[in-house]
């Protein structure tokens, strides 16, 4: 067991690693003026609405899915194609430059009717008014959601991309995962510990007791991106935003602590940072390294190549009063049209919130549900007893906790990783890393 050190966060101390499918750095925005949107029919109130009829309507969706995600897609979108009553067609369609060719097809009065894009790109075009907002469609009393079905979401669902002047819902967010911790239960339990650890000094303590120079063991293992990062500062009870100021906050005592964290563990070389290239990726799988920070989408893969030990997931140590796990995911959203083709759109949303329909999304791609009754699908409750990892993710969505779906925080995000990486290599005063992070994502929001 190694000597514990000071903990340099002591003013606070009373105180992972898929990107989204769908997800692509943001650009700069070069966005066109749009022609035939630019003055767009408004969207219809709930009584006008009512008295449309969507029938044999055709609906463009354009996404940049690749792999097994796109062909579940395509099987979604037939499925739906022969069963919904309107005769609604559903043209699917690849885009690798999606954001690119969205910009190109408004400003030529050709968008598509849905883009499956990261919520931040979708805001993006929602602060451009090509965007229709959800609200009147899930409370239309012919085409919208009954109060059961609106029960049965998880508050991600339709919560998780969110409009930041009106709080509207954006867009249906699925294909989503959870920032997570994996751990070694064997190895846990050997230490004399009954659950993972729910504080950092517990972590620390844990860590430090892992390490073992000789036998090459580590306490843990992290590939620290911004999205990590952002649930270390939630977890203390910090944000990287400021809504009320509309500034960053990358530089508050909760950021400062998070890094804090992950420099006095290196200092304490109980743990290690992952590069891309980095040969000790497998470390926790080959049961060298206790913990290892993660996405919970990365959860079917290593159950296919399972660890020799009893391992699961818990959530990054905090000290709020409940856990918080930060989450992203791919945004459904609808772009401005004629309002009949706008419900079109929408009724292919609406028949994807079915349990089947979201189970079929779930076991493709291995992303958390949409829907609270999906778990309980024979389907399902077959796929948790294979993988009872995935059963604890399943109990943790109530705690997610969505990125902030400005058109910004990509970059942001990107600052955030940026600081912990200058942490990983020069283990520096947290402070000198992130003070310059802060005034970078101010000048972004400032533009």
């Amino acid at each position: 067991m190694r000597p514990q050190r000071v903990w340099f966060a002591s003013a606070v101390l009373g105180f992972t690693v898929l990107v989204c499918a769908c997800g692509f750095p943001r650009q700069s925005v070069l966005t066109p003026q749009p022609t035939a949107l630019a003055t767009p029919e408004p969207t219809p109130t709930r009584a006008g609405m009512d008295t449309l009829d969507p029938s044999v309507s055709e609906v463009h969706l354009w996404h940049s899915l690749t792999g097994t995600r796109e062909q579940a897609l395509r099987n979604i979108a037939s499925s739906y194609e022969r069963s919904n009553p309107y005769g609604i067609r559903v043209r699917v369609e690849f885009h690798s430059a999606l954001h690119k060719e969205i910009l190109a097809s408004v400003s030529a009065g050709t968008p598509p009717d849905v883009v499956v894009a990261p919520c931040q790109r979708v805001a993006e075009y929602a602060a451009a008014g090509w965007v229709v907002p959800l609200t009147e469609y899930v409370k239309s009393a012919r085409y919208g959601l009954t109060a059961l079905e609106r029960l049965d979401l998880q508050p991600t669902s339709l919560g998780g991309c969110l409009s930041a002047s009106t709080n509207q819902a954006l867009g249906l967010v699925f294909d989503s995962r959870m920032v997570v911790m994996y751990y070694n239960a064997d190895w846990l339990r050997e230490l004399g510990a009954d659950s993972p650890p729910r504080t950092w000094e517990a972590f620390r303590a844990l860590c430090n007791e892992a390490r073992d120079v000789d036998a090459g063991t580590w306490g843990y293992s992290a590939a620290v991106d911004g999205s990590l990062v952002l649930n270390w500062i939630l977890g203390l009870g910090g944000s990287a935003l400021d809504t009320d100021s509309q500034q960053a906050s990358l530089d508050s005592p909760e950021s400062v602590a998070s890094l804090s964290v992950l420099r006095d563990t290196l200092h304490d070389d109980c743990g290690f940072c992952l590069s891309g290239s980095s040969s000790e990726a497998r470390g926790w799988e080959s049961g060298k390294v206790l913990f290892s920070f993660g996405m919970t989408a990365e959860l079917p893969g290593r159950a296919a190549e399972p660890p020799s030990f009893d391992w699961d997931i818990a959530p990054v140590p905090h000290l709020t009063d409940e856990p918080v796990l930060s989450a992203q995911g791919c945004t459904l959203g609808i772009l401005r049209s004629t309002p009949r083709q706008q419900l079109a759109a929408w009724l292919l949303l609406k028949w994807l919130m079915q349990p089947s329909k979201d189970a079929q999304w779930v076991l493709a791609s291995g992303s958390l549900p949409m829907l609270r009754s999906t778990r309980y699908l024979p389907e399902i409750e077959t796929f948790l007893e294979a993988l009872p990892q995935f059963s604890t993710a399943f109990d943790l969505i109530t705690y997610a906790k969505p990125e902030p779906s400005l058109p910004e925080w990509p970059e942001i995000r990107a600052l955030l990783a940026g600081a912990a990486q200058i942490i990983c290599q020069q283990r520096i005063d947290p402070v000198q890393a992130l003070t310059p992070a802060d005034s970078a994502a101010d000048r972004l929001l400032a533009e």
